[in-house]
Order: C-alpha cells, then structure tokens, then sequence
C-alpha cells in the first residue's frame, strides 16, 4: 500500500476528443451550471482512486462510491486486498463515518477534521455551496473546466483548497486535489461517473465518463 510516489495530480484523459461546447462561455458561466445540476442529483456512483500524501510517503486505495442525497452514502474499499471490503457509511448532515469491519485510520488532512474518506463526500459539500475561488479552462484544447473552493476569509495558498476538474461538455467529475497550507494532501482520480437524476428530471442511471 505504501509508495514512494510523487504527490503531484496526473490528469488522465478519458475522452478521445472535445465535445462541442458553448461559443462565448466564461468558466465563471460554467461553474455556475455545474452547481446547478448537481444540486438536481439524486445520487451519483464512481470508482474514486485515492492518493493520500503524508510527507514523502504515499498511501494509495481505491473506493467504489454511492453517494446519495437522501440516505446513506456508502464507501467500499476494493483495494488494496488488505482493505478491501471495509465500507463506511454516512448520512446526510451527518459528520461521523461508521465502518463495517476494521478501521481505516490514515489520520486527519487539516485542523477541521476532514479524512481521507470523508474528502469523497465532502467534496459534494463544495460543489453545492463552496466558495468558488477561482475558475478556469484547463488542459490541451480547453477541454476542462477547474474550479477552486477554499475559505474567503483565508489568503491564497492558506487553509484548506479544494481543486475540482470537470469535462467542460458533460460536467463529468473527473478528479479531485486537496491541499493543506499549500501543501498538496490528497489527489483522487473518478472513473465510471454514473447519475441519478431525481424523479422531477430524466437520465436515471446516466453515465456521463
């Protein structure tokens, strides 16, 4: 599990080509849609990879994730086979994890209590009504659109950042960075982004990577 790797987030593209997308757009624009739609999820499901640094030591898991806006989100370890099978749940407005099985205990990432497990759920928390710090067109073609979520009242580079990358046609999730103090802590990479729309809308079950 445990490798001396670099901390630094590899973006892995998932799509062969850019879609078309809307002429004159702003990221600001952008951004403003995704929090629209995924405030309407019902549910999502992804294979999340997660990087957890700890100085220059790297501890590497895989989680399948069902997060849900009513009801228990659920984490399931499947890898690696030391691991796999552990599950934590949480409810909604819910701060404590409950695991089946043994404890992952890979310690706290800031002062606020945020863990490599509550990060995955924690990052919806963001996208739904994070401060957007910064947003803007990323990678070869402008394919993505990234938006950075951290405290207003902190200095740039201070307290703790979310980086979130989407596809910039479907919205998909693609990944996650999570610095402390300019520090990067945790990178996490989805694949298999699946949506459940809620009963007012349509694309039950839509996989959108």
């Amino acid at each position: 599990m445990r490798k001396l790797l670099s901390c630094v987030l590899m973006m892995t593209l998932l799509l062969a080509g850019c879609q078309a997308v809307s002429a004159g757009e702003t990221p600001e624009e952008a951004a403003l849609a995704v929090r629209e739609e995924y405030q309407a999820l019902a549910g999502w499901s992804a294979v999340v990879d997660v990087s957890v640094c700890y100085s220059e030591e790297v501890y590497d898991f895989t989680l399948d994730v069902q997060w849900r806006r009513d009801g228990e989100s659920v984490l399931t370890v499947t890898s690696p086979d030391l691991l796999s099978g552990i599950t934590a749940r949480i409810a909604q407005g819910e701060t404590v994890l409950e695991y089946d099985g043994a404890g992952v205990s890979l310690g706290l990432l800031d002062g606020a209590g945020l863990t490599p497990v509550s990060t995955v759920t924690g990052i919806m928390a963001q996208i739904e009504k994070g401060y957007m710090a910064k947003c803007a067109w990323a990678g070869e073609g402008d394919c993505y659109l990234q938006i950075a979520f951290q405290d207003p009242e902190q200095e740039d580079g201070a307290g703790t950042r979310f980086l979130l990358t989407f596809d910039r046609s479907s919205h998909v999730l693609l990944s996650a960075e999570v610095s402390v103090e300019g520090e990067t802590v945790l990178t996490a990479e989805l694949t298999d982004f699946t949506v459940e729309m809620t009963q007012d809308d349509t694309g039950d079950g839509t996989n959108m990577g």
